[in-house]
């Protein structure tokens, strides 16, 4: 309850201030993208999601939202799929009680409305607000139409950021990054690309099995019985999706599609990644792929 307001699952502790502390373990083993990867040996949140993206849009210069959604096991944006090549996505760092509000009724300046296509940077301003208001952070993903904003809006341009001097609209809004998940709130879905399934566990005996009896439907014709052979298959379609991959991105659509998150351990995913790939070839960001069938295909890269 906030208020007096029953609010959804993802609101229950809202009121609690997130530890946001940087993983030391990752960061002294060289893994600069994994900084904010929870310290735990398994887990998920959302800072994930918006390095995923962050990652993205430096490899490909462009992301693409509705990919980014697939991979995360959410439903990709028609309005995103309408405007194409047009489409402008911007994201929006605040505290979760306030996402809730605009969720509702939009944005409304008072100095401004700041909005940036750097997601990391929207998500360092919502751990500022969440630490401020001691309450749970949310980001806000907006999608508009690049060649209509200007007419529509006073905007004052700062490298990535843009400055709304008139409100933003709900309608504008398409996903919510919540500290533990992530909601599509756009008003139509589109049917492609569908969002990757979930993988549901349960602990017996001391092992993580199925959910549903063996074997499980994974995608297509593909099955798997047991944690390690929907990793096997979950790595190698991430990385098959993608071509080329930074960590966080394959452990942010991992952790987005398995329930629960503590089912998959840390040292499990870079593991597979270790058995699975040619030698991570290094850029600011170490990027994985898939190695090729034994026999043929290129020597790893260095």
């Amino acid at each position: 309850m906030l208020n007096g307001v029953k609010h959804p699952p993802h609101m229950n502790e809202l009121l609690a201030p997130v530890a946001w502390r940087p993983n030391r373990r990752m960061l002294r083993d060289g893994w600069a993208d994994l900084k904010w990867l929870p310290r735990d040996r398994a887990g998920w949140n959302m800072t994930l999601a918006a390095w995923a993206y962050a990652m993205r849009r430096q490899l490909a210069e462009r992301a693409d939202l509705n990919l980014w959604a697939q991979l995360h096991g959410c439903p990709a944006s028609a309005r995103y799929a309408r405007l194409g090549d047009d489409a402008l996505v911007l994201w929006h760092g605040t505290s979760a009680p306030r996402a809730e509000k605009i969720r509702q009724v939009g944005l409304f300046p008072k100095k401004g409305i700041w909005a940036t296509a750097e997601p990391t940077l929207a998500h360092s301003f919502a751990r500022n607000r969440a630490g401020r208001f001691a309450a749970g952070s949310a980001t806000v993903v907006l999608v508009f139409d690049r060649e209509n904003i200007g007419p529509d809006f006073e905007i004052a341009r700062e490298k990535n950021t843009l400055r709304f001097r008139r409100p933003v609209g709900p309608e504008f809004i398409e996903y919510i990054l919540w500290d533990d998940s992530i909601e599509f709130v756009g008003a139509h879905r589109s049917r492609r690309p569908k969002a990757w399934g979930v993988g549901r566990f349960k602990r017996v005996r001391g092992r993580w099995v199925p959910r549903s009896r063996p074997p499980v439907r994974f995608d297509g014709d593909q099955t798997y019985e047991s944690l390690a052979e929907w990793l096997d298959l979950s790595v190698r379609r991430i990385l098959t999706t993608l071509g080329e991959a930074t960590a966080v991105e394959v452990f942010s659509s991992l952790y987005a599609t398995i329930d629960p998150t503590d089912a998959l351990r840390h040292d499990e995913i870079l593991d597979t990644l270790d058995r699975l790939c040619r030698r991570p070839r290094s850029r600011k960001q170490r990027l994985f792929s898939l190695s090729p069938p034994e026999g043929g295909g290129a020597p790893p890269s260095g």
